[in-house]
């Protein structure tokens, strides 16, 4: 009885995060006109001018360009929910939902799952534009990599969730995500295959530490192996224990915090 309560419980904070879709639809509009000019354009014109060479020959930059766009809309998606918990905190809207009959562990999950499936459904326009450009037509392809966007959209908005509520300030907040969207996206292999950067060690061995690395490189393996074997910045068994170990630790800090930094009501 005990954990089918837990079950409705998260299912009713997952469903919360998941009804505040509607309120986005302009923002996600003008996401979804962005990336397609990004797609159809810009992504066309750089693949005219770059020329990257893997093990196995010439790598279509093309599609290798487009699945990073993905990823890194999919990243700016997920870690805005960040600045949403921040006003939340500052509203009193977390210290509410604390004192409601529901555990700090299915809250910290389900805010995290709930954030993770509002950001992937933002993000399925775009990831049905790169399916259709590559001709994936797996179905068992196209499920991998939505459950591995959906994955890694749940890891970034424990990880938001965990820096918002250790931060509580919407203005330094900003700063810090402004930052980590400049830093991680284009630290990583969204844009440049791993093997363009070893002669750049910091470079290098950030991109290889990168979680946004791992999802990209991931998504290219699943949707264009042929392209990219030899070029991922990790073995593919590699690169999923690293997903689902960064999308653990990410909720076990946000339930921690939750739980620590809380308690009892948070003092700055």
């Amino acid at each position: 009885m005990d954990i089918r309560e837990d079950i409705r419980a998260l299912l009713l904070v997952i469903l919360w995060d998941i009804r505040k879709l509607g309120r986005y639809k302009f923002f996600l509009a003008m996401r979804f006109a962005w990336f397609l000019l990004q797609v159809l354009v810009f992504g066309l014109l750089v693949a005219k001018m770059v020329s990257i060479r893997g093990p196995l020959g010439v790598i279509d930059y093309y599609k290798f360009y487009i699945i990073g766009a993905y990823v890194a809309v999919l990243f700016s998606m997920s870690m805005l929910r960040g600045h949403e918990i921040v006003e939340e905190l500052e509203d009193g809207l977390i210290d509410y939902q604390l004192s409601l009959p529901i555990k700090r562990r299915i809250l910290a999950i389900g805010r995290a799952l709930g954030g993770g499936i509002a950001s992937f459904i933002y993000s399925i326009p775009m990831m049905i534009v790169i399916v259709l450009i590559l001709g994936v037509n797996s179905i068992s392809a196209v499920l991998a990599i939505a459950l591995f966007s959906l994955i890694f959209a749940s890891s970034l908005v424990g990880l938001a969730m965990s820096i918002a509520l250790i931060i509580r300030s919407s203005d330094r907040l900003d700063i810090l995500m402004g930052i980590s969207d400049s830093l991680l996206v284009r630290l990583s292999t969204v844009f440049y295959p791993i093997i363009a950067l070893s002669s750049i060690a910091i470079y290098y061995y950030i991109a290889k530490i990168n979680p946004v690395s791992y999802l990209t490189d991931m998504i290219r393996y699943i949707a264009t192996p042929e392209d990219v074997s030899g070029i991922t910045v990790s073995d593919p068994h590699i690169m999923v224990v690293f997903l689902v170990g960064f999308a653990i630790a990410s909720m076990l800090s946000a339930l921690l915090l939750l739980d620590k930094r809380i308690e009892g009501g948070y003092s700055r």
